[in-house]
């Protein structure tokens, strides 16, 4: 019998990020609204037209905070006393993509706070950058964790999250459902819309993929500036 999500162990911390010596279950992390980390990876590669591609997820509709909703690539919760080393495994586990420490370049932290139906989700996320060249290609999805992807161009986010200016409706994207059976589902072409994402109150979509751009391109020692 697995073990149930809700009783996975989480270090509380200060709204710093600074350890506050409790250790509470997920679910009373989530219900008292305590500050805790979690790991964010980007998902870039470059399309065939020479177009930057971002990866998005949408979460399950069995997850226990927004379920549906598309978010970063690979997301996921330090458990009690876990390093980096350990959290990275959350790629592999959502995506099945194995990735080491070497292929995460890192782009900065921020602040996040959802909010739902008896839940408040306040996270510290240590952000990364994954290039994976191949795509789509390399990806077999946990359908428990996914229930499909999008990817989408760097230039057509920027038009859904503007930085000032008028948003457009919906924007062009590549989908694929996760079977079970079969891992991905065909790549259709669809449109998503801003409501679509999990809501942020900073930047994060459209400053997240510009920086994942510039990390493709081969910069380094970039920073979100969403701290």
């Amino acid at each position: 019998m697995e073990p149930d999500p809700r009783d996975e162990l989480f270090d509380v911390l200060t709204a710093e990020g600074e350890p506050t010596g409790l250790v509470k279950p997920r679910a009373a992390v989530h219900r008292d609204g305590d500050w805790h980390r979690s790991f964010h990876c980007w998902v870039v590669w470059r399309g065939p037209d020479g177009s930057v591609q971002v990866l998005f997820q949408r979460r399950s509709p069995t997850k226990d905070t927004v379920p549906n909703l598309l978010d970063v690539a690979v997301g996921g919760h330090y458990r009690s006393g876990e390093t980096l080393t350990e959290v990275v495994r959350e790629a592999e586990e959502e995506l099945g993509l194995p990735l080491g420490l070497d292929d995460l370049v890192p782009v900065g932290a921020r602040r996040a706070v959802g909010r739902g139906p008896g839940w408040v989700d306040r996270e510290i996320q240590d952000v990364f950058v994954a290039v994976v060249p191949d795509g789509l290609a390399r990806l077999r999805p946990a359908p428990d964790e996914i229930s499909s992807l999008a990817v989408v161009r760097v230039e057509d986010l920027s038009r859904l999250f503007p930085d000032g200016g008028q948003p457009e409706p919906e924007i062009p994207a590549l989908c694929a459902p996760v079977l079970p059976d079969r891992g991905l589902g065909p790549v259709e072409p669809a449109t998503v819309r801003a409501a679509d994402f999990v809501p942020v109150t900073d930047r994060y979509w459209a400053v997240g993929a510009l920086v994942a751009a510039r990390v493709l391109s081969g910069e380094r020692g970039l920073d979100l500036g969403l701290w």
